[in-house]
């Protein structure tokens, strides 16, 4: 038995193979889940959404394990009740690591069993050899980190243990649009800073990123075309936005001499954007940001490019109603030819996911991030979707993390609750093995490398 083998095995006896109480059909039949899993092992993913940064970028850097229990878990340790002062404490590299593993670890037990929290320990364990992460290891493991800090880490996690064929990034730290790194990415860009400018200043940096002077509407819809253009020559798979963070999905449609006059607003101060949290609910240039967010869809339409949209659950405390799928659904009817993908299950609104890309012909679901949102709601709704929506059109896995031992580890999860599902569904006789390894791979590979083809000539 191969070491990736055992440890995608122990990964699911470790952390639990029978779902919850009201979960997806839990599988009896070990051998069938084991045969399952080992087929799914080694499939090739195509991963529909990462925020990995270039790898000189990475290995430049100082990672240790507080690196890595940031991006995501640190999330459900502040959610635990983490002081800011403490959270600032284990952020500092230069203080003493007993202090910060103080700080750090009462909250950390309290938060030790979520789906964030089982990626990193998946993550600790198989790729550092860390089984137990605890003061007494914390010395060795950054120690292991630190070795495996350089070029061809990259390949040796992305390619060689989570098999991940290529993953759609969000670049979001390249301003201007530029070229990935084909062996491993394929970007997926947003557009949002055209829609949402909050200040005359904002706008002048729309004008220093595309060369095109922003005196009217209409300058700010060439700016905005201007980019796409830019991001198509660097081999743009997807439009993306992430504008549930900022305000509500609803975009109705607005008249040009309307959000001109928004526009003009904007630009001689008449209006401001509200402090804080109330920034999410009152948007004083809403006509503006409406107008141009169909630009942007009628750019994505008329260039053939698949549209996706975050919704459901925010890193960090925001409106979740903000994000409710459903809020786009005039979108659906204007924009026939765009298919839409939309991420993270729109968890907690699952449910009015699986009814909206059963209506919509341009309605897609995307798993990126729920299995370690929520392992176990994630079983429930992918057993769900599969009675619900047409298989062809579900994404299985998209990572989003920044750090691809993160990727791995829940690419690891992803993998277990599909088998999980399919197993016990397999056993249900609502397929047969046969078809649950060709609806695995369909999620995890054949679905998204249809929605999202690379350019010919790529890795």
């Amino acid at each position: 038995m191969s070491s990736n083998r055992r440890g995608f095995l122990a990964n699911m006896s470790a952390l639990g193979a029978a779902p919850a109480v009201g979960s997806a059909p839990a599988p009896h039949s070990h051998a069938l889940l084991e045969r399952l899993s080992a087929a799914l092992e080694v499939m090739e993913i195509v991963d529909s959404h990462e925020h990995i940064t270039p790898e000189e970028s990475r290995v430049a850097e100082s990672i240790d394990f507080f690196a890595l229990a940031d991006h995501y878990l640190m999330g459900d340790v502040t959610s635990a009740g983490l002081p800011r002062a403490s959270l600032d404490l284990i952020r500092s590299p230069h203080a003493p690591l007993a202090r910060r593993w103080a700080a750090f670890e009462p909250y950390w037990n309290y938060a030790r069993f979520t789906g964030y929290a089982q990626a990193l320990r998946i993550a600790v364990r198989d790729i550092y050899g860390c089984e137990d992460i605890s003061l007494a290891n914390l010395s060795k493991l950054n120690d292991a980190i630190a070795a495996r800090n350089r070029r061809g880490l990259y390949r040796a996690v992305l390619r060689q243990r989570a098999r991940i064929r290529y993953a759609l990034v969000d670049d979001n730290w390249n301003a201007a649009p530029k070229k990935l790194d084909p062996e491993f990415f394929v970007p997926a860009r947003k557009f949002d800073r055209f829609i949402t400018p909050p200040t005359p200043a904002a706008v002048a940096d729309l004008e220093k990123l595309t060369g095109v002077g922003i005196t009217s509407l209409p300058g700010l819809k060439r700016a905005m075309e201007k980019s796409f253009e830019q991001s198509m020559a660097v081999g743009m798979v997807a439009v993306k936005s992430t504008i549930a963070y900022n305000r509500e999905l609803l975009f109705r449609e607005v008249e040009e001499a309307d959000a001109a006059r928004d526009f003009e607003s904007l630009m001689k101060r008449e209006r401001h954007l509200p402090e804080g949290f109330r920034r999410q609910r009152e948007r004083p240039f809403r006509l503006l940001e409406d107008h141009m967010f169909h630009h942007l869809m009628k750019l994505a339409a008329e260039h053939h490019y698949p549209v996706q949209v975050h919704t459901g659950l925010h890193a960090g405390p925001n409106f979740i109603t903000n994000s409710n799928p459903t809020l786009l659904t005039n979108l659906f009817f204007l924009y026939p030819t765009v298919k839409f993908d939309l991420f993270h299950m729109s968890y907690p609104y699952q449910e009015e996911l699986a009814t909206l890309a059963k209506l919509f012909p341009n309605v897609y679901v995307d798993l990126c991030w729920a299995h370690i949102i929520a392992p176990g709601a994630t079983r429930r709704a992918l057993s769900e979707f599969l009675e619900t929506v047409p298989v062809n059109k579900i994404m299985g896995f998209g990572g989003d993390y920044r750090l691809v031992e993160l990727s791995y580890a829940h690419a690891c999860m992803a993998r277990r609750n599909i088998a999980l599902v399919l197993a016990g569904r397999v056993e249900e006789r609502f397929c047969s093995e046969p078809e649950a390894l060709e609806i695995a791979r369909m999620l995890l590979h054949d679905n998204p490398a249809t929605l999202f083809p690379r350019q010919e000539g790529t890795s």
